[in-house]
């Protein structure tokens, strides 16, 4: 699809300029820069082509332009993961093109159909994810088909996920967060009792070392009743 970049709406080419900024942040470090330049522009091609169509097709004039650039982040986000499988695959840069074409061209059919059907977005994000990984698994067989690429290489590029191991980053650091948050509170609450600790015995000499001891004993007792309950 051809387009003239100036018929396109200003909100959508900000929209876009902010969802390749964010790409930026979000590129892996074995990704080096010619091919961190290549995706940018592929998801900025991309966006504006979608951004197009959905401007000029019928079927989106009933949407508002909120839902418009929630599919427009959807097919966005599926670049850049399938992008950078491609990137790992070991399948030559000269085919890249041509599968992401597909891919392209799918999320597209896909975001039609759910719009023309009235789908949730819960349901489009399934669809595109079982549409996109088919359409990159079966243009992977057709390069081996056409002995353009290895046996090797096919499977190599099949077990290419970005996507899974962005989600397991992402729960290692939500649980690193978590465990933080709560060593600082350990150490804030030790560092606090500690402190009146300190001030009580200063302050009351052998009647403070006896008030904590037998705040201690009385916390240890509570804590007893407390797992014999459980």
């Amino acid at each position: 699809m051809k387009m003239d970049e100036k018929a396109l709406d200003k909100k959508y080419t900000d929209f876009i300029e902010e969802i390749v900024s964010q790409v930026q942040e979000l590129i892996p470090r074995d990704i080096n820069k010619l091919q961190s330049d290549y995706l940018k522009n592929n998801i900025e091609k991309s966006s504006k082509t979608l951004a197009q169509s959905m401007q000029n097709d019928k079927s989106f004039s009933k949407l508002d332009f909120q839902t418009k650039c929630t599919y427009l982040q959807i097919m966005a986000e599926w670049s850049f993961h399938k992008e950078i499988d491609l990137f790992r695959s070991g399948i030559p840069a000269k085919y890249w093109k041509q599968i992401m074409q597909k891919i392209w061209t799918t999320m597209w059919d896909v975001i039609c159909a759910c719009v023309k059907n009235d789908a949730t977005e819960v349901v489009l994000l399934d669809v595109i994810e079982k549409y996109v990984s088919k359409t990159y698994v079966e243009s992977i067989e057709e390069l081996k088909k056409q002995n353009a690429i290895t046996e090797e290489t096919e499977e190599k590029a099949k077990e290419q996920s970005n996507i899974k191991i962005m989600a397991k980053q992402l729960h290692f650091y939500q649980n690193f967060v978590k465990w933080l948050k709560r060593g600082l509170f350990l150490l804030f609450l030790g560092v606090t009792i500690g402190l009146a600790v300190s001030f009580i015995v200063f302050k009351f000499k052998m009647l403070g070392i006896i008030i904590v001891l037998s705040a201690a004993i009385i916390l240890n007792v509570i804590i007893l009743m407390g797992n014999n309950k459980k």
